[in-house]
């Protein structure tokens, strides 16, 4: 793969992951107040950082695939909000504010989120790149915006796609560098792979062989393989 092309794509993984930190808009409607157990709770294994301190850096935690929070199994009830056991926040008064932590202003869990992204990617640069884009070719950075950043279900003809590509380019030959969080990178690695998985297990081939040709673990292949079967099932549940 040339150099452009290896920048393009990691242009595209920032532009796709550009409003991951930022929190989903919520509806004028709320429930009453109170605490409430989340879905999630925080990641003991890295202490809610999505890193893992290892020989010579750091590395993605597996165990929340580096977002710091995971999905509540047998852990205690946990209140994302005010960040307390659910026994615990219950017992304070209604009208509390939870408290910054380490003493910042704006410490919500998004503003954290987005300093550590740009702390390991170059989000600051593409932003700026994306503004110049909007200004040279307004049409263009519509369409990044709209479809790799923002998703918007569209559908492009030929001259939107070949816009989208052109706007990629663009920006990718005016950055500096193009630095992508590590886990990003390892994250989209994985997605390929499952979709490699999937082709040769519908080919034929057993856990043990795909392992082999893939350079990974059978435990791995055998895990992917049963996350691929349950999202086919529930596809197929749904009218």
């Amino acid at each position: 793969m040339s150099d452009l092309a290896q920048r393009v794509e990691r242009v595209r993984i920032l532009l796709d992951s550009l409003d991951h930190p930022y929190p989903t808009p919520r509806g004028a409607l709320s429930p009453d107040a109170g605490p409430s157990p989340s879905r999630y709770v925080p990641c003991e294994s890295c202490r809610s950082t999505g890193e893992l301190r290892v020989r010579g850096g750091y590395q993605l935690c597996l165990i929340c695939d580096g977002q710091g929070w995971k999905r509540r199994e047998q852990e205690p009830a946990w209140d994302a909000y005010l960040g307390l056991p659910l026994d615990e926040a219950a017992t304070l008064p209604q009208a509390i504010v939870p408290a910054p932590a380490d003493g910042e202003p704006d410490s919500f869990a998004w503003e954290r989120l987005r300093r550590r992204y740009d702390r390991h990617g170059s989000y600051a640069e593409l932003r700026r790149q994306l503004d110049r884009l909007g200004h040279e070719h307004p049409r263009r950075a519509r369409l990044v915006r709209a479809v790799l950043v923002e998703h918007e279900p569209r559908r492009l003809d030929r001259h939107g796609r070949l816009d989208v590509e052109l706007g990629v380019v663009w920006i990718a030959l005016r950055m500096r560098s193009v630095r992508v969080p590590a886990w990003l990178v390892e994250r989209t690695a994985a997605e390929k792979r499952i979709e490699t998985i999937g082709e040769l297990a519908a080919l034929g081939l057993g856990p043990g062989e795909i392992a082999r040709r893939l350079g990974t673990s059978k435990h791995a292949v055998q895990r992917k393989l049963r996350e691929l079967k349950r999202g086919r099932i529930a596809v197929g549940r749904n009218p």
